[in-house]
């Protein structure tokens, strides 16, 4: 099915796009949908008619795909697993479609996690290098206050700020009040050791 690869004259915000086409040539816009090469117990090659007199290898369904290991520079051809993440759009790992780009989960020695390099309905073969995978998790998405726990919120912090402040003055107060009382004893103290030595000396 032929399918138009052409943008809009407008941008998001509706203002005029300028450089939206490379070239005046409507035709050379013209493109087929791309091979959704799906992981399945099968494999399959299908030969399409490129550009000019050209032929191109296009692969639709996949059980292999050869894996290089940078670290040692060998390749080996290993059995595809899962779609473990496909950044080009979210559905394409749910439906096990392999593009360029994605991340398979191989059976190597064990399970060991690739990024396919090549274009499987370009090239007509899937090739992979050994990747690092940790899986992505979903943010939180922050809670949304209603206007009415806002209010209770703001007068919360309302009501403690009048209270802290209140209970500081009462606690000064009451420390000024004994600090005044031993100072009245002292002088007291004072006062009738005086008497007695008055006396003492008449």
């Amino acid at each position: 099915m032929v399918q138009w690869h052409m943008k809009s004259d407008r941008k998001v915000s509706g203002g005029r796009r300028r450089t939206s086409r490379r070239s005046t040539k409507k035709l050379a816009w013209k493109g087929n949908l791309f091979s959704q090469t799906r992981l399945s117990e099968k494999e399959e090659r299908v030969e399409v008619n490129g550009r000019g007199s050209t032929a191109k290898r296009q692969v639709r369904y996949a059980i292999h795909a050869n894996i290089t290991d940078l670290s040692t520079k060998k390749t080996s051809k290993a059995k595809i697993l899962t779609i473990a993440e496909n950044n080009a759009n979210r559905q394409y790992a749910r439906r096990n479609i392999i593009t360029k780009g994605a991340i398979i989960e191989v059976e190597l020695n064990g399970k060991k996690h690739a990024k396919v390099v090549s274009r499987p309905g370009q090239h007509g073969t899937i090739n992979a290098v050994l990747v690092e995978f940790t899986e992505s998790k979903p943010k939180k998405q922050k809670r949304k206050h209603n206007k009415t726990e806002k209010k209770h919120e703001s007068k919360k912090t309302e009501e403690n700020s009048k209270t802290k402040p209140v209970e500081s003055a009462k606690e000064t107060k009451t420390e000024t009040k004994k600090e005044i009382k031993e100072e009245k004893k002292e002088k007291e103290t004072k006062e009738k050791s005086k008497k007695t030595e008055k006396k003492e000396e008449k």
